[in-house]
């Protein structure tokens, strides 16, 4: 089971996220900013992070930097209400796998982390000994 992580300052945001992927069938953890989200990061398996561009303690910004420090290779996708180009633009070249502007389409937040869970490597096969 996949795991995802929601990071977002409004609680509306967050329980809503996790309500539409618990029904798709993953295990999701929620945040409700970057600080929060680097704890969970450090002490659990995440396979995706949804995080909102702006929120106080942390934004996404400094979470992917930290992130970047910690040597988390895990996929980022940015959900803000300041959607413009230059914010686009900085995170992605910043790393982050996608940018979605709230409000956004239930398929459409679906379908881009779906993605990004394809993109991911597969797990490390490990040989059995013979006994």
């Amino acid at each position: 089971m996949f795991t995802i992580l929601v990071v977002d300052d409004e609680k509306v945001i967050r329980d809503g996220c996790k309500r539409i992927f618990t029904l798709e069938g993953y295990r999701v953890l929620t945040a409700a900013n970057g600080r929060e989200a680097m704890d969970i990061l450090v002490s659990e398996l995440v396979d995706v992070v949804l995080c909102d561009l702006k929120m106080p303690v942390m934004c996404a910004l400094e979470l992917m930097e930290e992130m970047e420090l910690r040597h988390l290779d895990i996929p980022i996708i940015i959900i803000t209400g300041q959607g413009t180009i230059p914010n686009a633009v900085e995170c992605m070249r910043k790393g982050a796998y996608d940018f979605i502007t709230k409000p956004f389409r239930t398929d459409l937040l679906i379908m881009v982390v779906k993605n990004a869970l394809e993109k991911l490597p597969p797990p490390p096969k490990f040989k059995t000994l013979p006994f």
